[in-house]
């Protein structure tokens, strides 16, 4: 699997994405996004955990949308890191 950085995640009010930018090229979400909490092997990738931010250390946020550009329509599935506030994208066909 392999992961990609996007940048400039603008949110509505839930906290779903609603557009953000990808190989240089903005993205306008299409579709009402789908969000679930992925299981993290954190036992791979925490060394401790900081007071308050367990639940970071279990659950991924996952978001799974359309989104257009100037010259296509591509689906997405996304991941949003926290508490680094990092969004990638886990696929993108």
């Amino acid at each position: 699997m392999q992961l990609e950085l996007i940048t400039g995640v603008m949110l509505d009010f839930d906290g779903a994405p609603v557009c953000f930018s990808w190989r240089d090229r903005p993205y306008t979400v299409c579709s009402k996004p789908v969000r679930w909490y992925s299981r993290k092997l954190w036992w791979h990738e925490a060394e401790s955990a900081a007071k308050g931010v367990g639940s970071a250390l279990v659950e991924t946020e996952m978001w799974r949308l359309w989104a257009v550009s100037d010259t296509n329509r591509v689906f997405f599935e996304l991941t949003h890191k926290l508490p680094e506030d990092h969004w990638e994208i886990v696929k993108g066909d």
